[in-house]
């Protein structure tokens, strides 16, 4: 029997914002950076076909550092924005998420699509904020199967006699 405490890895929302920059940062980052390589390999192998490893590599890092650029800024800006204003409420996550979408506009030189993409962002992150100081869950983690795991009973028996066989599955 194992007397240590089990450590799980640090989630984004341990902490209240404005608090462990570094720390949000990093848990977001690692699931981008998945996201990023996945799109970035995707671009790849299915739409630029650069020829060579360094064009292959510039390719990658053309399509995945801007993805990995937006959420550093959205981290690094709402932290900012709570430790200067001393509050934690729904206009620092809008102002992350203005931020993270300005850096579209950046990206593609196009100020308009800045704008758009940073409100849209914005109202995003502040739903985000929103549902999470009251409790609501955007991505369950324990999905339960009210039937059951095994996809026979989803499929109805259309012979004239039933079997027994369904029967003999669940002793």
């Amino acid at each position: 029997m194992s007397t240590t405490a089990e450590t799980r890895p640090y989630k984004y929302f341990d902490t209240p914002d404005g608090q462990d920059t570094f720390k949000k940062l990093w848990a977001a980052l690692k699931p981008t950076a998945m996201i990023a390589f996945g799109v970035a390999t995707t671009d790849v192998m299915l739409y630029s076909h650069p020829k060579g490893y360094l064009p292959t590599l510039a390719r990658y890092a053309t399509v995945g550092l801007p993805i990995m650029g937006v959420t550093t800024t959205f981290v690094c800006t709402t932290n900012m924005v709570t430790s200067l204003r001393k509050k934690d409420d729904l206009f620092n996550w809008f102002v992350g998420g203005f931020a993270a979408g300005s850096v579209f506009g950046f990206i593609t030189k196009k100020p308009m699509v800045g704008f758009n993409m940073g409100m849209l962002l914005g109202v995003a992150a502040m739903i985000k904020k929103h549902g999470v100081d009251h409790g609501w869950v955007f991505h369950p983690s324990d999905v339960s199967v009210t039937m059951s795991s095994s996809l026979r009973p989803l499929i109805p028996d259309l012979t004239l006699t039933k079997t027994a066989a369904w029967k003999l599955d669940h002793w």
